[in-house]
This record gives C-alpha cells, sequence and structure tokens, in this order.
C-alpha cells in the first residue's frame, strides 16, 4: 500500500511541478476540503494494528484577511485491519480476525505561507476520537445457501459467519499537528499533507497519515 500512495505523490508532485502561475483558493474567506491517504498506526498500538487507509471532510474559515492564518475544521474516519498474529488467544479461543477504526471531529489553526506555484501549510489542534476495535472467529452457523447459477434459489445449510470475541468503544480528547505543501489550481488546490495525531488512551495511541487533498 505504501507503494501505491508513492507513486500517487510522485504523480500529483509531477503535475504540480509543471503547472503555471494560478490564483487557486487565495483570497476566499472559505473553503472546503476532501482528502485521502494512508495511515500509519505508531508506537505500541502497531502491534495490535496493521497500516490502513483514511478519508476525510473538511473546511477552512479565514477571519484575518491579511494574515496567513485560518481556522480549519476536518471530520475524518480511518479504518485498520487487527494483526492477528500478535493478538494472544482469548479464554482458549484463537483470534482469525479484526477491525479498528476511528471517527474524527477536529478544528485547530492552520497557516498556509503566500506562492504562485508551491505553498507551505502547517497547523496544530485539538479533537474529539472515537476508537473501536473488535477480534473475531471464523465459525460455522446455520444460514442460507443460494446457487449462483440459480441466484433465485436459496436452501438452508451450514455457512461461514463471524463470532465478535471482544468489542471496546472509547472516546477520547487528543491534539493533531500538520505538515504539507499546497499546489494552487485555477480556482482550487491540491495538496499533499502529513497528520500527526495523538490520543489520550493509556500510553496514547497515535497515527500517522499521509493524504492527497483537493481544496476548493
Amino acid at each position: 500500500m505504501r507503494r501505491h500512495l508513492s507513486v500517487a505523490l510522485l504523480l500529483v508532485l509531477f503535475a504540480a511541478g509543471g503547472s503555471v502561475a494560478m490564483a487557486g483558493t487565495a483570497g476566499k474567506p472559505v473553503t472546503y476540503q476532501f482528502d485521502f491517504g494512508y495511515s500509519m498506526v505508531e508506537g505500541k498500538a502497531s502491534d495490535a494494528l496493521e497500516d490502513g487507509w483514511t478519508i476525510g471532510f473538511g473546511g477552512v474559515v479565514r477571519p484575518w484577511a491579511k494574515k496567513p492564518l485560518g481556522i480549519r475544521w476536518d471530520f475524518t474516519y480511518d479504518w485498520w485491519d487487527v494483526n492477528t498474529g500478535n493478538v494472544p488467544e482469548l479464554d482458549g479461543i484463537r483470534v482469525d480476525d479484526g477491525d479498528g477504526d476511528q471517527w474524527t471531529l477536529r478544528t485547530g489553526i492552520q497557516y498556509e505561507s503566500h506562492g504562485d506555484k508551491a505553498k507551505f501549510i502547517g497547523g496544530v489542534g485539538i479533537g474529539a476520537y472515537r476508537l473501536n476495535a473488535n477480534v473475531s472467529e471464523t465459525v460455522i452457523v446455520p444460514g442460507y445457501i443460494c446457487d449462483p447459477y440459480w441466484w433465485w434459489y436459496c436452501y438452508p445449510g451450514l455457512v461461514e459467519g463471524d463470532v465478535i470475541l471482544q468489542n471496546k468503544t472509547l472516546l477520547k480528547f487528543g491534539y493533531y499537528a500538520t505538515a504539507g505543501v499546497s499546489f494552487p489550481l485555477s480556482n482550487s488546490d491540491i495538496y499533499i499533507e502529513a497528520q500527526y495525531h495523538r490520543v489520550n488512551v493509556e500510553e496514547y495511541f497515535e497515527t500517522l497519515p499521509i493524504v492527497i487533498g483537493w481544496r476548493f
């Protein structure tokens, strides 16, 4: 997954590097943004969770017209697979699947430098983070089997299903920092950004998403 994201980043940089000077979102009092990317789990939590993906939507309000500062907000969703090889058995039952996800609503101050071809962006802020994780075991349960060649015909039988062995949800306070580069287009920007999130969960839950976004 990291290789695919690296190729996408290079394509964005190549496209932006060859563009002429444009205004982008400069002068707009309010902008919105959409981004997606690769979400890396850091620290101790990386033993239990594999790296995953992130998607988000947000905006920037610029109440100070002559200053490179704005108020940013984001609503994002991250998801990861559980590394079952590092999860011990629960009451003698082997864990063979699991998922983790995180909903985030955050806000903070964003700085954006001036520039016709490239602009530095960075920011810090706080947020509410809803974390959920579960582990499961695949078992055989009663169900219905539908013939793939006769799709209207189904009959009772034994099928595979997942039994949730453990599930936990937490709502915690956290903070973040971002740094990246924005490239102006005719009436919008594309940007590449690294984010650092630290959530107040026991020894802290840390993630490092790398995203590609569009601000309009």
